[in-house]
């Protein structure tokens, strides 16, 4: 059973869906929680644009749109998806795999009630499983190929997906209370994930999620879960926060100029790169860790 946790949904006054197909996305943002893709869209569903009805990871899901109504996921097809979910990706495997079977219960559970045949990828083009990748070939409106690229790296072939989608028998409850925040140290290990993000968050004053929204992808080694990459980044308040403290140009969105602003700040060395184990991100842990801004 897969509980769904409405905490985060949104109420987006869109149309009444008109297909039965259910679209099987994966976030394309390793180590990234349910809970932080669900708090993302929430929070930029409008600006944005786009957001999907369910997020799943190893612990359940977390509901952002009304199941049934149109959300903005996956291009053209929207309007025929009552229901999109989204595979949050892990490295470690158990988690990965846990997450797996919970996407597939649920997605069993709501083919079930929205009356969606489990058929994955056919020649149906208003029923059935689809994933992103086909409704990106078959409706345009969108270019993402998930989620084939991730399930492959779980050994999870197409053919498998299948039969795990016809062979699943899910069920879901729901709940309405949000898991408890983590008040763990962010470790001084020199990689930026959800916990360095939270602490950060709290110092600066901006909402505290875990989450780096809404950024460009410069392939930083150093930034682990947590972070948003998007083709067209709007920018995030914590690095703008974090800019200004700087004096450098808060828009939000993090890159090697910024880098090297704060790492003059830090005296550390500067190439406006954050690489693993990163000497600049370690010397922000530490501030973090001891209650103090970095900047």
């Amino acid at each position: 059973m897969v509980t769904i946790n409405k905490s985060l949904a949104i109420s987006a006054g869109t149309a009444a869906t008109i297909g039965k197909i259910i679209v099987l996305h994966s976030t394309d943002d390793m180590e990234a929680t349910a809970k932080q893709m669900a708090t993302y869209e929430h929070r930029v569903w409008r600006s944005a644009q786009t957001f999907v009805h369910f997020g799943v990871d190893d612990q359940g899901a977390y509901q952002v749109g009304t199941p049934g109504r149109v959300a903005w996921g996956a291009g053209n097809v929207n309007r025929y998806a009552p229901v999109q979910i989204e595979l949050c990706e892990f490295s470690d495997k158990t988690r990965a795999m846990k997450a797996y079977h919970n996407w597939i219960a649920l997605a069993a559970a709501m083919a079930k009630q929205y009356g969606v045949p489990r058929t994955l990828d056919d020649g149906n083009r208003t029923a059935g499983f689809k994933s992103h990748l086909w409704c990106s070939r078959n409706y345009g409106g969108s270019d993402h190929g998930d989620p084939y690229p991730y399930l492959t790296k779980l050994g999870i072939s197409k053919a498998q997906l299948a039969k795990d989608l016809g062979a699943a028998t899910g069920s879901v409850t729901t709940s309405a209370a949000a898991p408890a925040t983590s008040t763990a140290s962010a470790g001084v290990d020199g990689y930026w994930g959800t916990a360095t993000t939270t602490k950060l968050q709290r110092l600066y004053g901006t909402t505290v999620d875990g989450v780096v929204s809404s950024q460009y992808n410069w392939h930083n080694a150093g930034l682990t879960g947590g972070w948003q990459f998007v083709g067209k980044p709007v920018g995030s308040l914590l690095i703008a926060a974090m800019q200004r403290a700087v004096g450098v140009k808060a828009d939000g969105i993090l890159g090697p100029e910024t880098i090297k602003a704060w790492q003059r700040k830090a005296g550390t060395p500067v190439d406006g790169k954050i690489d693993k184990q990163s000497r600049l991100v370690m010397y922000m842990q530490k501030c973090v860790n001891a209650g103090k801004r970095p900047f």
